[in-house]
């Protein structure tokens, strides 16, 4: 089945629902006119369209619009054989093909556009019989805009265009070419440009060589310091002690006998005090109840924490209720596994209406870690909204449903989607134009950073800092978002399910600080850790952060030990080194020594200074408390 769901297909792994009634654990796929859980329903497509498994929708062909895909379409499309402009590879061939279906071509022209030059020659040209351009293989200068231009009998031009983007080699291979083949073992991956990657503790051009003795880690580029002929962990350099031997380098030897006289010592020593702290504590717990007459409640159990955090959130919340008649739901936005995010229209007191976005929980979901985000974010964006006006770099919070189901957070709507998909449109428009953006990015990391201030002054921590959960205004201003249900509207593989106290967990790992990954403890500083992976996102146009040496999805442990290694992202391509400096003083192992978001304001203004006319100088002199 493809990626679209095309044709119908029903499986043991949820893909699709498993045929009820037929006993098989084996794929079964549907007659091609018949959709649904039991193949009851007839497609009504028409003219070659798919009829999608689930919901019985047409997949129209080129030239053929409506519900059954039955109305004629004059048009030109392109398609790509095989694949499309995402997975073409460098080295691999590839056909373009113009098509131009109800149209009766008189003419047919391809330009080709790369860089900043258009090359106005035609590729072909004449009736649409040699309408197809061969790749035979894609190489880099392949890159650019694809347009075909088709003119009609009648004089009229209609047109597509086809964004040639090939910058990775196939699976397993690498080098300008992608001709050369990789073959890592013992877990190493395949590099673009270099060949295999190899884990710590392994080197060699297959990674088939442990590190000598004596060096550990990356490359083996790191030197063991153990004493005493100790042996090192070609992995992480821990020295392996013999027996007799201790201490973090095995320098210490042991004497016969020691450890157990010493042992002796501190029983005997401590023995004794124990036991009398031990009568104290008792005696004073049974007095306490003694003095306490039969029947009296003990006040401190009467209320229990979760009711007293039910009541201060109805509090905070109480100016903020909206009433449901006043909100008018539309098409949903985002969803994922616990949460809908739902467009709509809402009545505010001035009178007039507003786009919100409209966040709740899927009902079938309704556990209490779930409820305790969604309660998160509802009273972090109250207490950041008590002013009522808010910060200009925070998603503007228009209140609550609270007191019926289902319950919404309703903040405004963001027209231009995430940061992180921006950045990914500004990527494709750098490979074709060379446009850095660099003064609009830049000011996208101000605006975060000003945003973080912000909420650093009002002591609240975010815990999940990334482009992600930020959003762009049609104003083109960037805004912190997602307090509490980002680890589940917008749930992807930039989170790693892991178990905390028993309770599922999923958590930005890539993202988070060492002390967050190692102590379980989110501050301020812990913020600013992963405003720096943020902002290496946007220096490399929105790339999925991947350290050196590492899985693309590490598990707890792995990343701890990477960052306790001193791995860190590596500086992008593009990326001056002014930047990439502010980006490694927010991964300082000691929090305390990390720029403060306030610091980090002015430090991106600086950058961006040289970069403006100087009428808009003005705009910096303002400072960040």
């Amino acid at each position: 089945m493809d990626a679209s769901g095309y044709p119908p297909l029903y499986d043991k792994r949820c893909e699709t629902p498993v045929l009820s009634g037929r006993g098989r654990d084996e794929d079964y796929r549907c007659p091609e006119d018949r959709y649904g859980v039991e193949c009851d329903k007839k497609c009504v497509c028409k003219n070659g369209a798919r009829c999608h498994g689930f919901n019985g929708a047409c997949e129209c062909l080129p030239g053929w619009r409506g519900r059954a895909c039955d109305v004629p379409w004059p048009e030109v499309v392109i398609t790509a054989t095989p694949g499309d402009s995402v997975s073409t590879y460098i080295g691999t061939n590839l056909t373009l093909t113009c098509v131009a279906p109800h149209i009766q071509v008189a003419n047919m022209t391809w330009l080709y556009e790369a860089g900043h030059e258009e090359i106005d020659s035609d590729i072909i040209q004449g009736v649409a019989l040699n309408n197809s351009i061969n790749f035979q293989p894609v190489t880099e200068s392949s890159n650019g805009r694809y347009t075909c231009i088709v003119k009609d009998i009648d004089g009229e031009d209609f047109s597509a265009t086809f964004v040639m983007n090939a910058t990775e080699c196939l699976p397993n291979y690498y080098g300008k070419v992608c001709s050369q083949v990789c073959d890592c073992h013992y877990g190493g991956t395949c590099g673009r440009w270099e060949g295999c990657v190899c884990t710590p503790g392994r080197h060699g051009d297959k990674c088939e060589d442990t590190c000598a003795p004596g060096t550990f880690g990356l490359n083996c580029s790191m030197t063991c310091y153990c004493q005493n002929e100790a042996s090192c962990d070609p992995v992480n350099g821990t020295c392996i002690c013999a027996a007799g031997q201790s201490g973090e380098f095995c320098q210490n030897i042991a004497e016969n006998n020691s450890r157990s006289r010493t042992f002796v010592i501190v029983l005997a020593t401590v023995g004794p005090t124990v036991i009398i702290i031990g009568c104290i504590a008792i005696t004073i717990v049974t007095l306490k109840r003694q003095r306490r007459p039969r029947g009296q409640r003990n006040p401190e159990t009467e209320l229990t924490d979760a009711d007293r955090e039910s009541m201060a959130l109805k509090e905070i919340l109480a100016p903020w209720e909206v009433d449901k008649e006043d909100l008018h739901l539309g098409n949903m936005v985002g969803e994922g596994e616990f949460g809908h995010v739902v467009r709509g229209r809402l009545r505010i007191p001035e009178g007039y209406q507003v786009l919100v976005a409209a966040k709740s929980i899927r009902p079938d979901r309704m556990t209490a870690s779930v409820v305790r985000d969604f309660e998160r974010e509802m009273s972090i964006l109250a207490r950041i909204h008590e002013d009522k006006e808010g910060h200009p770099n925070v998603v503007k919070f228009y209140g609550a449903v609270t007191k019926s189901e289902p319950q919404y957070i309703l903040v405004e709507y963001a027209s231009n989607e995430d940061l992180r998909r921006f950045l990914w449109s500004l990527r494709e428009d750098f490979k074709i134009t060379r446009h850095k953006r660099v003064l609009e990015r830049l000011g996208f990391a101000a605006d975060v950073a000003s945003g973080l201030s912000e909420l650093a002054r009002l002591k609240i921590v975010h815990r999940d800092i990334a482009a992600r959960n930020v959003v762009i205004s049609d104003r083109m201003v960037a805004k912190i978002a997602d307090f509490g249900l980002s680890r589940d509207v917008y749930v992807s593989s930039a989170y790693a399910r892991t178990n905390q106290g028993g309770e599922e967990e999923l958590l930005p790992l890539k993202w988070m600080a060492v002390e967050s990954l190692r102590d379980g403890v989110y501050t301020c500083e812990s913020d600013v850790w992963s405003y720096g992976v943020l902002l290496w996102e946007i220096a490399s146009f929105g790339e999925e952060p991947r350290y050196a040496g590492g899985p693309m999805h590490p598990d707890v442990c792995t990343m701890l030990e990477l960052l306790r290694k001193g791995v860190r992202l590596q500086q992008p391509h593009n990326c001056p080194q002014h930047l990439y400096r502010v980006v490694r003083s927010c991964w300082i192992v000691d929090p305390s020594k990390r720029p403060t978001p306030g610091e980090l304001v002015r430090k991106i203004k600086d950058l961006m200074k040289p970069l403006l006319p100087p009428r808009h100088a003005h705009l910096f002199k303002h400072d960040i408390q």
